[in-house]
């Protein structure tokens, strides 16, 4: 925009000195009638005109004149990336919790209906081994292979236990292989994509630029998600930050990860690349969602002959791509942090907070088996004493 001003300047001989709002804020109305901003300074005719660029709304055209449009922008949240990480119960994610539940019913269910079918079946076992817990066991063992010693010694049994065996090699060897990827890949959280998941979360805080366009949106909304947005701002969920205390804001409260930033998609391209530019790393993400799709442009004193001179300008400067020119060489880094990758490879050693949950599982097999090996023993202690009572 100073490049902009320069043109116009140059073009149309003038000369121009700036001169910031006192109250440092693009401009809104007030409940009492009155603007406050740049809009109200160019409005009162302290000023020429305002140089923005400010997006173009119909209640401003009551008090200022807009030029034509120099840009158009939507807007979207910009959020934390989370930090890369391996989940603790991460050995359940290689199945569905389908299939885990699938693999479970089969493991009750065939060792069961070998059971019954050989019980109750003219096809009888001359084998010793066919209780109900053996065959279980047999099962098991195969399930998490184990040696298995004593072969069936009926075809039809074979048969079945051969393809459980099957079954067993293709899922373990499957787990397997997606278990080692998963451990070799970390995902980067990146929970908000969307205005709608922000607001389902009552931890998140709203950042909005102050006394702009888009507050006085979603304040006026009668319906509609921006109408959430605006019952949120009774509830404590938004901040309001002057534009010049964005970067801060950025800093200060979004990279804690409980603040969302919400605002134009081009200066939050600027604000993530300074951020890259000072830290080295991409540490926030814009949001896949876009909303209020907005033009972009210059505002001027009622029926200021200013205007339409402007207008010729600003459209030989836009179509010549000469204003994208500027914005581009402005930007350094922008573009490194317009698509982080959300997973990346890692070589080195898992660390016990990465593994803790299947320790987990394994101390709490363990507790579990001590307590029934503590019920049998006594149990078998008050079978011993009474059978002990009956002989005397």
């Amino acid at each position: 925009m100073v490049h902009l001003l320069e043109v116009l300047a140059i073009t149309m001989n003038f000369t121009y000195k700036y001169i910031r709002p006192p109250d440092g804020s693009w401009g809104g109305k007030l409940e009492n009638g009155s603007w406050t901003g740049m809009v109200g300074m160019v409005g009162r005719k302290e000023v020429d005109f305002g140089l923005g660029p400010f997006s173009v709304r119909i209640f401003r055209k009551e008090m200022v004149d807009f030029t034509r449009e120099i840009m158009i922008d939507d807007h979207k949240l910009i959020a934390r990336r989370g930090r890369p990480e391996v989940d603790p119960w991460g050995f359940l994610l290689p199945l569905k919790p389908l299939v885990w539940a699938v693999v479970l019913t089969a493991l009750l269910m065939v060792p069961a209906v070998v059971f019954l079918f050989s019980s109750y079946s003219g096809l009888k076992s001359t084998s010793t081994n066919d209780q109900s817990s053996n065959v279980m066991f047999t099962y098991v063992r195969v399930l998490l292979q184990q040696d298995y010693l004593e072969p069936p010694d009926l075809w039809w049994k074979r048969l079945v236990l051969g393809a459980w065996m099957i079954m067993t090699l293709v899922l373990t060897r499957s787990y397997a292989g997606t278990l080692m990827s998963l451990l070799a890949v970390r995902h980067i959280p990146e929970p908000y994509h969307s205005i709608r998941q922000v607001l389902d979360d009552p931890s998140v805080t709203m950042i909005w630029e102050s006394d702009t366009s888009k507050v006085h949106y979603f304040r006026a909304a009668k319906s509609g998600i921006f109408r959430e947005i605006g019952d949120s701002e009774k509830e404590g969920r938004i901040k309001f930050v002057k534009s010049f205390k964005l970067y801060s804001s950025l800093d200060k409260w979004v990279r804690q990860g409980d603040h969302t930033l919400m605002l134009e998609t081009l200066l939050g391209r600027v604000l993530r690349s300074q951020d890259f530019s000072h830290k080295g790393r991409c540490d926030f993400y814009g949001a896949r969602e876009v909303f209020l799709p907005t033009m972009f442009a210059m505002i001027g004193q009622k029926g200021s002959p200013l205007v339409p001179s402007m207008n010729k300008r600003i459209k030989w400067v836009t179509q010549t791509g000469l204003y994208y020119h500027w914005l581009k060489v402005a930007m350094p880094n922008v573009s490194y942090c317009d698509n982080p990758p959300a997973k990346i490879a890692v070589s080195n050693s898992l660390a016990f907070s990465n593994t803790w949950g299947m320790f987990a599982v394994l101390l709490g097999g363990h507790a579990i088996s001590l307590f029934v090996l503590c019920l049998e023993l006594l149990s078998a202690s008050l079978l011993l004493d009474n059978a002990t009572t009956l002989a005397s």
